[in-house]
């Protein structure tokens, strides 16, 4: 990095830091720490919702996962806008029923204090891990761009967030959160804008839409795995997918994104206090659905885009050359004795690999008409790509063969930035990928604070505290999750998309928060015994199905939905709550 990219860096740290802290104004009660003072607008709420997702992951993560998937993730996200739809009917006007800091708190007045406790932890503990992920992303960044140690960048983003968070409040959060989310969309914006800028004067866009389709980097609607969907279905063919994914192996397919992606959201938009905590801070229902729709319009093609950013990442490489390896701890023992000689045969290998897929490349270019029209350029074309992925793979285990899963995705817009951007806009684009890192720690860290100080601290420990010696819980509350996840952070180092990661330790915890709020809504015979049972149920029957099929992520958050109801609802047959709630 240059000197005006640092300048512009610092500045934007330095800015967004000091905006945080002057909102300490609004925080002098648990109130205004937790919820704003209520008197948060819509549209700074939607946004901060939209802020708190994207993150990091969004910006490093989910463009990895387009230059190496396509658009196939996508799919996850195809539930989102019913889900909001949902939630807007039936959870908003619930939690706007009372002036509680939780969700959790409605469900002591529902169950009791064991089924709100229990819930609580659970939040607790899945996104403690979940910010653990979110503050490593950023670091491979800092860590890539500065020379620095990936610890020192995990403490550094660490420290820097936890400080305004803790002094600002809930307040500092969302309107801090509004500048970031402006932020990420013009660095996303302009990294979009160059690739077109590099690529269109050599291919058309509905060129490069054509040669992705071809590469199969635009599947966004698979109705059914790949090899099931083959027809007619030869021998050869049954043979040749012997071994891929089932219905439910595979990863990413339409009905995952609408069923188990639709539980996935319904529970983190709704159940997920960093995400609820949005809903309580406005004056009444109708801001708060109002922000929720917000994000059912604008987050399924805001993620459509960021994969097509890394699909054109994808081309951008297939047309000017690509390291074989874009991880730098990769490059680093690549260069080692022992591995040296083998790691130059796979280059020479890689090399050929890469100069036959932009020879396949341009040949289908150049041809007239769709590529569907020249099979046999397209075959040639897709063994090319095929090969290139090979040696890659073979690549990374070759060089890190301790790595249970040794991929570089979270490092390939990393590279690109730093290869391609010119002075200012770098500053520029790594000042969003902060902004987009911040914008997730800060709204957890509060939503973490809030649980411990309302759920567990004046509820057990010290239910007839002052509201001055709560307010002063929870800033030290802060500071320890802070220091916590900060630690944690330091275990998520290693190989596999980081969006994937996030989502995947979500979906363990995900269907059982959002199946205890159903029962909350829908069981009304259910009790306490019944609340506390279920979602210890609904947390085992993911476990089960884990270690028992083959059944990709998305799917954990419907089997810990019907995992709560049914031993819930069994459990209410048998003990029926006491009194009415």
């Amino acid at each position: 990095m240059r000197l005006v990219d640092w300048i512009v860096f610092f500045a934007f740290l330095a800015y967004v830091v000091w905006d945080g802290v002057r909102r300490r104004a609004g925080a002098k009660d648990l109130e205004g720490y937790y919820a704003g003072g209520r008197s948060i607008p819509w549209w700074a709420a939607g946004l901060s919702i939209m802020a708190t997702q994207a993150s990091a992951i969004t910006v490093i993560g989910t463009t990895g996962q387009g230059h190496e998937g396509g658009l196939e993730f996508v799919q996850s996200y195809f539930g989102l806008p019913f889900a909001m739809v949902l939630l807007s009917i039936f959870l908003v006007p619930y939690y706007r029923s009372r002036n509680v800091l939780t969700p959790y708190e409605l469900l002591e007045e529902r169950f009791g204090p064991a089924s709100r406790s229990l819930t609580s932890l659970v939040f607790l503990c899945s996104r403690c891990l979940a910010l653990g992920i979110v503050i490593y992303a950023p670091a491979v960044a800092l860590s890539a761009i500065l020379g620095i140690g990936t610890t020192t960048a995990v403490l550094l983003i660490g420290v820097l967030t936890t400080g305004y968070t803790l002094v600002g409040g809930v307040s500092a959060v969302i309107w801090t959160d509004v500048k970031q989310m402006s932020v990420i969309l013009i660095g996303l914006v302009i990294v979009f804008g160059m690739l077109l800028w590099d690529l269109l004067p050599q291919f058309s866009f509905g060129k490069m839409l054509e040669l992705a389709g071809a590469a199969d980097k635009l599947g966004a609607l698979e109705l059914t795995p790949a090899h099931e969907s083959l027809w007619p279905r030869s021998h050869a063919d049954i043979e040749r997918h012997i071994g891929e994914p089932s219905f439910w192996e595979e990863k990413y397919n339409v009905w995952s994104g609408l069923f188990g992606g639709l539980f996935l959201h319904l529970s983190y938009f709704g159940c997920d206090n960093s995400q609820a905590q949005r809903l309580l801070t406005g004056k009444d229902a109708a801001q708060s659905k109002k922000s929720l729709l917000m994000s059912a319009f604008a987050k399924v093609p805001m993620q459509g885009f960021v994969l097509l950013i890394g699909v054109l990442m994808w081309l951008f490489y297939a047309t000017h050359g690509q390291p074989m390896l874009f991880k730098p701890d990769h490059q680093v023992a690549a260069e080692k004795a022992e591995l040296a000689p083998r790691v130059a045969a796979l280059q020479i290998e890689f090399d050929a690999a890469w100069a036959e897929r932009k020879a396949s490349m341009e040949q289908l270019a150049a041809l007239d008409g769709l590529p569907a029209e020249h099979p046999e350029q397209v075959a040639r074309f897709q063994r090319a790509v095929r090969a290139v992925a090979d040696v890659r793979a073979r690549a990374r285990k070759t060089v890190a063969p301790d790595t249970p899963n040794p991929k570089d995705t979270n490092d390939i817009f990393c590279r690109w930035i730093l290869d391609e951007m010119p002075p200012v806009l770098l500053g520029l684009i790594i000042a969003a990928i902060f902004a987009a890192a911040m914008s997730s720690i800060d709204s957890v860290l509060n939503a973490l604070s809030a649980a411990t100080v309302v759920d567990f601290y004046r509820r057990w420990l010290r239910p007839a505290c002052s509201e001055r010696e709560a307010l002063r819980a929870g800033k030290v509350v802060t500071l320890l999750w802070g220091a916590t996840a900060t630690f944690t952070a330091l275990f998520f180092a290693g190989g596999g998309s980081i969006i994937e990661r996030i989502n995947e330790v979500g979906s363990w915890f995900y269907g059982s928060l959002l199946g205890i709020f159903v029962m909350a809504l829908f069981v009304r015979r259910a009790g306490d015994l019944a609340g506390a049972l279920g979602l210890c149920g609904g947390m085992a029957a993911v476990l089960l199905v884990h270690n028992t099929w083959k059944v990709e992520f998305l799917w954990y958050n419907v089997v810990g939905l019907v995992g709560v109801l049914l031993v819930g609802g069994v459990t209410a047959l048998f003990v029926p709550r006491r009194s009415p709630g």
